[in-house]
């Protein structure tokens, strides 16, 4: 059975991570959101991630090799407990996934 799993990545790594991850054919979630930056007297926005240096990885751990997601650049670790992945409820990606407008934004 599929479950979401958390990713712990390097700092502003997420969507260099996303890109590795669904290039090896794992399906990945990264909430983001609408960050107001101010830079030299300019104000933009720009996406940012909901949860800064983590994104959400579904797979069936009995099927996949998921400890290459590891070494997949940009990747520190899978959150674990012992030696296992943890999973994440699934109703907590639903209700991210609830709150999103048109533009994937939360």
């Amino acid at each position: 059975m599929k479950r979401w799993y958390a990713v712990h990545t390097h700092p502003r790594a997420e969507t260099c991570v996303v890109k590795n991850l669904n290039r090896q054919g794992f399906d990945t979630y990264l909430p983001q959101y609408l960050k107001k930056r101010r830079h030299a007297r300019r104000i933009d926005w720009v996406r940012a991630p909901f949860f800064p240096r983590y994104l959400f990885v579904e797979m069936n751990l009995e099927c996949v090799r998921w400890r290459s997601i590891q070494s997949t650049i940009g990747v520190l670790n899978l959150v674990c407990f012992g030696e296992k992945p943890i999973s994440v409820p699934q109703n907590v990606i639903t209700i991210l996934k609830s709150r999103e407008d048109e533009n994937k934004l939360i």
